[in-house]
């Protein structure tokens, strides 16, 4: 029998701490609750870096990343998503995350036993630390190699043997200005035809890097890049930006970074609405669209529309010599 070609991946596996403490206040139930919340923002962490959900551990969360940078910029933003959930009956939820080499399976899926050894080192990371083993750090960038805390060293015993295991801290994390993008494999759009199109932007005479997108909504400003190549958007607490807007829905639409372009992906009922520089206007439902320059986005109604409040949007370009 062959035996199933198999790749390098990084394992991601994570643990919401506080829900003990919460259960004896508040009960089981309530508790539960609490954890899904927190489950749920992991796993837009999860999507935002090109992460796929791992089956299989009850009560925690597990995915693979075809990249280790990938995993690592999943990982410290899964911190920051459960820290900013509101403290239940005065508990506060965090997160416990371990970082390991595995093997996916060609046919989908990650070796079982890369998993139960990921869970393993859970209980060695404390709420809030996120831990990386010697297999995962080696496929580090040298960039974000430079987020590794020298301080934190340990060695652990697991499996019968020992296993070292580092810190990555969280924060801003230090990226290089060459490191690679996590790109999103292309797919073949299918946009809403309109009658008012947005038009073609022209390309310009020397080639351009449409290097990173700033939105603003509600006082707030996020950046989409390569190295936060997706952005969230919808009423669930869960998204990036989450819109108040009852006619929005709960996962809303998405902008994605790829390889230099900004495309902004419909997946709602009411649809999403696009008015560039000019005031053209193109409605788009399951599909998606190149976002221009410049422009506004109304999740379920029209940036036109008297009294909204849309997300507005500036993309900046760099010469690629620069």
């Amino acid at each position: 029998m062959m035996r199933e070609a198999v790749a390098e991946s990084c394992l991601l596996v994570a643990e919401v701490t506080g829900a003990t403490q919460l259960a004896d206040k508040l009960g089981a139930a309530e508790a539960d609750r609490a954890v899904e919340r927190a489950i749920a923002r992991a796993e837009r962490s999860v999507q935002a870096y090109q992460g796929s959900r791992v089956p299989g551990a009850p009560g925690r969360l597990a995915a693979h990343f075809p990249r280790s940078d990938g995993a690592a910029l999943a990982a410290n933003d899964m911190i920051k998503r459960i820290s900013q959930l509101p403290p239940v009956s005065g508990i506060t939820l965090s997160a416990r995350i371990v970082l390991h080499s595995g093997r996916a399976k060609q046919g989908g899926g990650v070796d079982e036993e890369s998993v139960e050894l990921a869970l393993s080192l859970l209980p060695f990371a404390s709420p809030g630390q996120i831990l990386l083993s010697s297999d995962a750090v080696s496929k580090l960038s040298e960039g974000m190699r430079a987020n590794i805390n020298s301080a934190t060293q340990l060695s652990v015993s697991t499996g019968g043997f020992q296993m070292p295991l580092v810190e990555l801290q969280p924060g801003n994390l230090l990226m290089p200005q060459s490191h690679g993008p996590l790109t999103v494999p292309p797919h073949e759009p299918t946009i809403m035809p309109s009658s008012r199109p947005v038009p073609a932007r022209q390309a310009p005479a020397a080639e351009q890097t449409r290097s990173r997108l700033l939105l603003r909504y509600h006082g707030a400003s996020l950046l989409v890049s390569e190295f936060k190549p997706v952005l969230l958007a919808g009423r669930e607490e869960a998204n990036d930006v989450v819109i108040t807007d009852r006619r929005a829905s709960r996962q809303h639409a998405r902008i994605e970074w790829r390889k230099g372009r900004f495309m902004l992906i419909d997946s709602s009922t009411n649809g999403t609405y696009l008015v560039d520089a000019q005031g053209a206007e193109v409605l788009l439902k399951h599909g998606e669209c190149e976002l221009p320059t410049h422009g506004r986005i109304g999740c379920g109604y029209s940036p036109l529309e008297a009294g909204c409040e849309p997300m507005v949007f500036d993309i900046g370009e760099r010469n690629s010599g620069q």
